[in-house]
Order: structure tokens, then C-alpha cells, then sequence
């Protein structure tokens, strides 16, 4: 375990709720059971209401569930581009709940990165320095944010990366200074690697995906690469932290 070798573990794409397509216990009473077996020391979740359902409520729900938790889940609030045209007054409002993170779902919600919603979003999130996670499992998607925040001062996570546009988020990732990779997509030490001597690790935050995915599938790869622990480090904490203070 990583607590065991003295790293420890921030996880930034963790799960709370309701997931319509296939029964699996989200509860936050799972997903704290599985921190503690871990030794993660925080995890950034969504609602599952915020994403399928209802964006304003789920992120309500969000605020209750982190009091709840004792300071051990922190909220990440979601927004649906293509229903809010209080975007700004939705984000500001999060923002004043201690919200420190975003995370976009275009793939769950029908929507591409090409929208003019989602391009009125970033300019928000820009002006207010807020970072932001965004699914990105199609080719062409990273190409399209990369070139969507050139020039800006928004920090992008990209998450849910399938194979198939694995190099190609490699690929923009190092063109594009604040564009960073969520990693629930390495499967495979060497994954980690090549990512490290490609890119930087710099660029790496660990998310797992869990209760959704198995975390062990996620964290176990970066444990058994060739990483320093230093680099490591970085991974599991220090880079999440650096852009979030979490």
C-alpha cells in the first residue's frame, strides 16, 4: 500500500451516488472504506445526481455528503453546458461553498467540446482561475480543448482517456502547459513511464474512478513502476495539491 511506504494519497475522480447504468454501491460509506483500506488521506468526488440528473441539485447533495464525511471527501461540482445559462451565477455560487474543482462529463451528457456552451464555460472558469476536470475518451477531444485554452490561464485535467486516444492526449498534454492527465486510465506500469520520459509527471494526478473502478487497478500500476518515489509522490499528492490546495 502506498500509506505503507510512506506516500500519501489524494485522489481526485472519485464517485458518490446514484449510477443508472449498472448497480454498484457508490455510497459514501463504501467509498471511505475503501480510503481507509488504502490509506487515502482525501478524495475529490462527484455526485452522480450532478451529472445524469440534475446539476444544481447534485452539487447540493455534494456540499452535504462532504459535511458528513468530516472533512475526509471534498466536493467537485459539475455543470451541463447545455442546460445552464446561469452558468457564471452556478459557478460563483459553488465557489463560495469552498467547491475547488469542476469536472465536465460531454460523454455522459451528449455534448462534443466544439459547443458554444462549453466554450462560454471556459471563459468563466478563466476569468476565475478555476480548474477544471473534462472526460476526454474520443479522438479528436484533445486536440480540440488543447486548442480551446491555448493562451489561458485555466488549469485542464483530462480524464477517462481510452486507449485509443492515449497518444494523442500524450501528445497535447506536452504542447500545452496547463493541460494535465488524470490517470485512471494507466493500466499498466510502464504506462507511467512513458508518460514520465514523453511528457513529465508533473503533468500526472492520480484519480481512480472509485467505487465506479477498482482501485486497486489504478493505483497498484504506479506502485510498481520504475517512478522515484519522488515522482511518485508527486503523482499521488503534490501536483493535485498544487493546483487545488486539497
Amino acid at each position: 500500500m502506498a500509506a505503507q511506504v510512506g506516500l500519501p494519497i489524494v485522489d481526485c475522480n472519485t464517485w458518490v451516488g446514484f449510477y443508472p447504468k449498472q448497480a454498484i454501491d457508490l455510497s459514501p460509506q463504501v467509498l471511505l472504506s475503501i480510503m481507509k483500506r488504502y490509506g487515502v488521506a482525501r478524495a475529490l468526488f462527484v455526485h452522480m445526481t450532478a451529472v445524469f440528473y440534475d446539476p444544481k441539485t447534485g452539487n447540493d447533495l455534494a456540499v452535504q455528503v462532504a459535511r458528513e464525511s468530516g472533512g475526509l471527501l471534498l466536493p467537485v461540482a459539475s455543470i451541463n453546458p447545455l442546460q445552464y445559462r446561469g452558468m457564471a451565477e452556478e459557478v460563483d455560487r459553488r465557489l463560495q461553498q469552498g467547491f475547488r474543482l469542476f469536472h465536465l462529463f460531454p460523454h455522459w451528457q451528449g455534448w462534443q467540446p466544439k459547443v458554444l456552451p462549453f466554450r462560454d464555460l471556459i471563459e468563466i472558469l478563466n476569468e476565475k482561475n478555476v480548474p477544471f476536470l473534462i472526460a476526454c475518451p474520443h479522438v479528436g477531444w484533445a486536440t480540440e480543448i488543447g486548442e480551446l485554452i491555448k493562451g489561458k490561464k485555466v488549469t485542464v485535467i483530462l480524464s477517462d482517456v481510452s486507449e485509443s486516444n492515449f497518444n494523442e492526449v500524450l501528445f497535447v498534454i506536452k504542447s500545452i502547459p496547463n493541460l494535465y492527465l488524470e490517470t485512471s486510465c494507466i493500466t499498466q506500469p510502464d504506462g507511467y513511464e512513458l508518460v514520465a520520459s514523453e511528457v513529465s509527471a508533473d503533468k500526472l494526478l492520480f484519480g481512480s474512478g472509485a467505487p465506479l473502478h477498482y482501485f486497486a487497478s489504478a493505483l497498484f500500476p504506479l506502485l510498481h513502476s520504475n517512478l522515484s518515489d519522488e515522482d511518485k509522490r508527486k503523482v499521488l499528492v503534490e501536483n493535485l495539491r498544487r493546483i487545488v490546495q486539497a
